[in-house]
């Protein structure tokens, strides 16, 4: 497989989640005698210890968005099934790039699915090397929150002074994007204020000095949006739920919001105060990668983990995430013994 010599014999098959068709949960279909991946130049193949799962992963499942359009031109089409899986950290066993080793603990953010297996084949340029004390269990957790929150607060330019308000401040990207933005209310003299539950709220005290924040509104009332004259929203909810937040907004104020499927609704409601809004989508770095775990090594960066779930078990780890109350990540065991 490559010109380096694996350090014990590779299987011939792997377990995997497949799927066949688009759906909801129970379209996933663990099964073994799986293929093994094919590796290309440049790439790496990991041993997978853990795959966080995002919401992209259940969208992506119902046949929403980027992600199920690849899958449908690239597999469905071809009659082929597909896997799942953004996130990966693991340990090299077969690499074709000068820059990992068999050996190495690595992390990914792969577009190209195929982390919900034992075994997948990454290019070099996405991954990092997980530092020490980080454990592959958080390295697992990480890749697509943390690239997502680390440019996402970084994309949206936050000025010396401004006034941000943020929802789902408890969620994946969230948890992590709420500690980077009270990084600068301290040293950048922002105001921050926070959208969410009375039960988010408190658990933000797990993460943050919450007397910091400039203050919090509560979604789950009836009564409208402050008037905070706000300079900035960062939208990790969309819908309907975006569109009520632009009342804390000042007129010709900057909206960032993921998912970008809800720009255009965003718009369209901001439209009167003419406000700006614009879509992120998180790119893949393996530099950036290896800036996120280094915050978590550093204690700069706290990651909360609500749960883990045996690969076998995928289809109640959607069903949870589903719900959309996490505080925090939910993560497949992929790798019995691990850390």
């Amino acid at each position: 497989m490559s010109n380096l010599t694996t350090e014990k014999q590779l299987p011939t098959t792997q377990h995997a989640v497949l799927i066949k068709e688009f759906g909801a949960p129970e379209v996933m279909q663990y099964q073994d005698g799986v293929a093994m991946p094919s590796l290309a130049d440049e790439q790496v193949l990991i041993e997978v210890a853990y795959a966080g799962i995002n919401p992209v992963d259940y969208k992506t499942r119902q046949g929403k968005g980027w992600g199920a359009e690849a899958i449908q031109n690239n597999k469905f089409d071809k009659n082929e099934p597909a896997i799942l899986g953004f996130d990966v950290a693991g340990t090299v066993v077969d690499s074709r790039s000068d820059k990992f080793a068999i050996g190495d603990q690595v992390a990914a953010l792969s577009f190209e699915g195929n982390c919900y297996a034992e075994y997948v084949a990454v290019d070099a340029k996405l991954l990092a090397k997980v530092p020490n004390p980080v454990t592959l269990k958080q390295a697992g957790a990480l890749p697509c929150i943390g690239q997502t929150a680390l440019q996402f607060v970084e994309f949206a330019a936050i000025k010396k002074g401004e006034h941000v308000v943020i929802n789902a401040p408890a969620g994946g990207v969230g948890h992590l994007a709420i500690q980077l933005l009270m990084d600068k209310v301290a040293n950048d003299d922002i105001k921050v204020t926070v959208i969410c539950s009375p039960e988010k709220y408190d658990k933000l005290a797990d993460l943050i000095d919450k007397d910091k924040l400039a203050g919090w509104t509560d979604y789950t009332k009836d009564a409208a949006f402050p008037d905070l004259q706000a300079d900035v929203l960062l939208d990790l909810v969309g819908d309907e739920a975006g569109v009520r937040a632009l009342s804390v907004l000042k007129p010709a104020a900057r909206v960032f919001v993921l998912p970008t499927i809800w720009v255009d609704k965003l718009k369209a409601a901001g439209e009167q105060k003419q406000l700006t809004v614009t879509g992120y989508k998180a790119q893949r770095s393996g530099d950036d990668m290896a800036r996120v775990l280094q915050l978590i090594a550093d204690g700069k960066l706290r990651l909360k983990i609500q749960s883990v779930y045996p690969l076998s078990e995928v289809v109640a780890a959607h069903h949870e995430l589903q719900k959309g109350d996490a505080f925090g990540k939910i993560v497949l065991q992929v790798k019995q013994k691990s850390d």
